[in-house]
């Protein structure tokens, strides 16, 4: 049996400015996390590691990380243990690239476009992987490929995306389906999209292992890595193990269902955790006499998460923004009457609900809460 361990999507150095203050500590959060990983490729005995692009989030990291990625690849080499990484998007292996200038151990191999493929003749195995660099933008990363007769096993690398019609179609790297059933490889470990998906194909098993730790609010599901074991030629199997300790998440609270500004508070506590990322979004209609205070209600909830944000993106009932409330001679005034007149002098529904609503929009831009258009 040839056992590997497939990860990706790390983003090592990735500064998390939407995290505020805690955007530093869950930077390092990744590197310990990355460290994590490696252990286990230690400790499930693994003959290879594959790092399927985006090792690190930039090609300007500091000189600390590269130092501590270095320290753990020497590990591996004490343990026999090999690596190959390919660039991706956001560590392309373009002129400036970071493989080109930090020397790694002699059990890493970084693939680029003058080394295609690598190799090993105790285990069998060759992998193949085409680096992507600012010349390669909408091309197969399979384009080309060419097996290695002598070796039994043939293991691909690729960060791209997977064309699914009408929902993926263009990407800086893009595969279709028949070139991974066409391909002859019998693992392709893939890496850009960030959970664990199944993509096979044909004879080639194919998945995405996910990142390591959540990386984008958009993006659930994140947090795992992949154990590939190949035991024969159509023998391989392919188990995700969860390694990440952060979970980011969304919620949306309609405060126009909500009795007061306490029952807001109420519903965010009852998510409570140390290791979620939260963002909340009040949207609805609410009370104009409320005091909905975005950063009063983080700083009172935050030390239940591991960050926390509010945005406010309610809107006032139509009704209390009426023109005899706000006086004629200020800004505020001025437009609500003007909102008003068009309103009364809309010809049909339709334009009628439409400057309802931009009288909505412009009062709680007037009022300083610019988050409803976030």
């Amino acid at each position: 049996m040839v056992k590997i361990l497939h990860t990706a999507d790390v983003h090592l150095g990735r500064e998390f400015h939407s995290l505020r203050g805690k955007g530093k500590e869950y930077r390092k959060q990744l590197l310990q996390t990355f460290e994590h990983v490696l252990q286990l490729a230690v400790d499930e005995n693994v003959f290879l590691v594959l790092i399927a692009g985006d090792l690190f989030d930039t090609n300007r990291v500091h000189g600390i990380i590269i130092g501590k990625v270095l320290s753990l690849f020497r590990k591996l080499e004490e343990r026999n243990i090999r690596v190959c990484i390919l660039p991706g998007g956001h560590d392309a292996y373009t002129e400036d690239s970071i493989y080109r200038f930090v020397r790694f151990p002699p059990n890493v191999t970084v693939l680029t476009t003058e080394q295609d493929h690598k190799t090993f003749d105790d285990l069998g195995l060759t992998v193949y992987g085409k680096a992507f660099d600012d010349k390669l933008v909408g091309e197969s990363p399979l384009k080309g490929l060419s097996l290695i007769e002598e070796s039994r096993f043939h293991v691909g690398m690729a960060h791209c995306s997977i064309r699914i019609e009408g929902r993926v179609e263009k990407d800086a790297m893009i595969l279709d389906k028949d070139e991974i059933a066409n391909s002859g490889l019998d693992y392709l470990a893939l890496g850009h999209w960030h959970s664990f998906q199944d993509h096979s194909q044909g004879g080639t098993k194919a998945y995405y292992c996910g990142s390591p730790e959540p990386i984008y609010m958009d993006q659930k599901g994140a947090g795992s890595i992949a154990m590939v074991s190949i035991y024969g030629k159509g023998d391989i199997k392919v188990n995700p193990i969860w390694v990440g300790s952060k979970k980011f998440d969304k919620m949306t609270i309609d405060v126009g269902t909500v009795k007061s500004i306490g029952e807001v508070s109420e519903i965010i506590e009852a998510k409570a955790d140390t290791n979620v990322i939260l963002e909340v979004a009040l949207e609805g209609l609410c009370n104009i006499d409320w005091d909905l205070d975005p950063e009063k209600i983080e700083d009172e909830l935050g030390a239940s998460f591991f960050n926390l944000r509010v945005l406010d993106k309610s809107h006032p009932k139509l009704e209390e923004v009426e023109s005899k409330n706000f006086s004629e001679e200020t800004v505020v005034g001025k437009f609500i009457r003007l909102m008003e007149e068009k309103i009364a002098g809309a010809s049909d529904e339709k334009d009628k609900a439409l400057y309802a609503e931009v009288l909505k929009l412009g009062f709680a831009l007037l009022q300083g809460r610019s988050e409803i258009i976030e």
